[in-house]
């Protein structure tokens, strides 16, 4: 019993400490601004400043940002091409930048339909044996899926089952490039395909 009453007093403080600091307007944790007496630098700390941070990247790829700028300026592959197939196949970075064209492939077509992205059709049209443009369409279509449809609807369905077919091409044109399988992953999770099937991939 006395624990009883033990938990019902932590309670009734609690409950009044912040009955307290609702009224006083405490609002928990602010950011601080730069230049606010507040906050410290952390360049001082061997940081870089917040605005200076490009959240695209998980580090520092200035090949790909090189490669993004060509791609999305001139709307020319080849670059993008020449980036894959010099990154390897056993690495995370292959996966990062296959992400990052794919990304900026749907982002384009989300802000010009019908233009955005030409680049990746052009690649996919021109080389239809790039390993690379492969792997970029697949996660391409996963994103589209994901970002302009509903999930559950027959046009998510639909477009992650491109995904899928996507995903199984650029696993034949790239054996042993794990970056297929990490997408058709994200297809099958998708799709809610059964645990059997997750084992399988």
């Amino acid at each position: 019993m006395e624990i009883l009453w033990s938990l019902f007093g932590v309670l009734l403080i609690g409950a009044v400490v912040a009955s307290v600091l609702r009224r006083r307007g405490a609002t928990g944790i602010r950011l601080a601004q730069p230049g606010d007496p507040d906050a410290a630098d952390p360049a001082a700390y061997g940081f870089a400043r917040q605005e200076e941070l490009d959240v695209r990247l998980p580090g520092p790829d200035d090949a790909l940002l090189r490669a993004l700028r060509a791609v999305q300026g001139g709307q020319d592959w080849r670059a993008a091409a020449a980036l894959l197939a010099g990154t390897d196949k056993h690495g995370e970075l292959r996966w990062q930048r296959v992400q990052a064209f794919a990304g900026a492939a749907s982002l384009e077509l989300a802000a010009r339909p019908g233009e955005g992205g030409r680049w990746l059709r052009a690649w996919r049209a021109e080389a239809p044996k790039d390993a690379g443009a492969a792997a970029v369409h697949a996660e391409f279509l996963v994103q589209q899926a994901w970002r302009t449809s509903t999930v559950g609807t027959d046009e998510f369905r639909i477009i992650l089952e491109e995904a899928r077919a996507a995903c199984e091409q650029a696993a034949l044109l790239a054996p042993g490039d794990p970056v297929p399988h990490i997408t058709r992953l994200a297809v099958a999770r998708g799709l809610g395909e059964s645990h059997e099937e997750f084992e399988r991939l």
